[in-house]
């Protein structure tokens, strides 16, 4: 069973709270204690040390003139749409549900050789107005979702997105501050963050132009995060702990929430990504080989 840094149990995850949202919206729309290291018409980015971490919290700012808000949230909420535009994803699927606007899920990625895959396992939040959208997430220990071989348990700190409505289109801000694990320098880490988060902006962009379209043909009416009400299958948090999730070598026992009824493409099997993996060993890898979780 997961057990906290300390050795006692894990806390019960429980949902976020109004002041969690409102500092979380804090670090998304206040610059003070940022440092700006790029600025254009269009979009921005900053840096902020925090206390305790070596790696950098990093925020994206950028105005999409030809994207709604509303396709904007479709498209980072949609876990089968992420299949298909998240080239770097392995398996993704909810674990259980905390409250109708928070849930646990589980995320894995692949990374270039010789660097080790990731993976996570998060408590996300989500909330929806008229005038602002906010998802954001953090990692928590699920006793049933060790870490597995052949990945590096990953942690996120605090990341998320704000989006909201324009005259013309949206604006997304985007927060980051994870933490790789492994073997990699923290200087290379937050070098190559400042470089790829324009990369995963233009990503989102390619994704959401492509959405209305594709959604029309899978399954259009299926957007539970848009109903603070919904009832779905997921088990609750204690019920998620009588469900095996890993047999004793790692392996997923449950579909990736990704494939479950869509006929998507694929982008590659876990099993040869995770043949593939090292653990890290060269501390001197390039930053072009890390890839952040969008």
């Amino acid at each position: 069973m997961a057990t906290s840094e300390n050795g006692t149990e894990p806390d019960i995850p429980k949902p976020a709270s109004d002041a969690d949202y409102e500092r979380f919206l804090a670090l998304a729309d206040n610059e003070e204690g940022w440092t700006q290291r790029l600025s254009k018409p269009d979009s921005g980015i900053w840096t902020r040390e925090e206390k305790g971490s070596d790696v950098q919290m990093i925020k994206a700012r950028i105005d999409y003139s030809d994207i709604e808000a509303t396709v904007l949230y479709d498209v980072l909420h949609d876990p089968y749409y992420r299949r298909v535009w998240d080239e770097n994803m392995i398996d993704g699927f909810e674990i259980c549900r905390l409250d109708a606007n928070n849930d646990i899920g589980y995320y894995s990625m692949r990374w270039p050789t010789p660097l080790s895959n990731r993976d996570f396992v998060n408590t996300r939040t989500w909330r929806a107005a008229s005038d602002v959208y906010v998802i954001f997430n953090h990692s928590v220990l699920h006793p049933k979702m060790p870490a597995r071989p052949g990945f590096v348990r990953a942690v996120s700190l605090l990341s998320g997105y704000v989006i909201r409505p324009l005259e013309k289109g949206c604006q997304l801000t985007y927060v980051s501050h994870n933490d790789p694990k492994g073997h990699i320098p923290a200087f290379i880490i937050n070098k190559s963050m400042t470089r790829l988060v324009p990369q995963i902006g233009t990503k989102i962009q390619k994704a959401c132009m492509a959405y209305p379209g594709w959604k029309a043909e899978h399954n259009p009416d299926f957007k539970p995060w848009l109903d603070d009400k919904v009832v779905d299958d997921l088990p609750s948090y204690e019920d998620s702990l009588t469900r095996d999730l890993v047999n004793t070598k790692g392996k997923l026992l449950v579909q990736s929430t990704a494939e479950q009824g869509m006929d998507l493409p694929q982008t590659g099997g876990e099993s040869s990504a995770v043949d593939a993996c090292t653990d890290d060993a060269d501390p001197a890898a390039s930053e072009d080989a890390l890839a952040p979780e969008p």
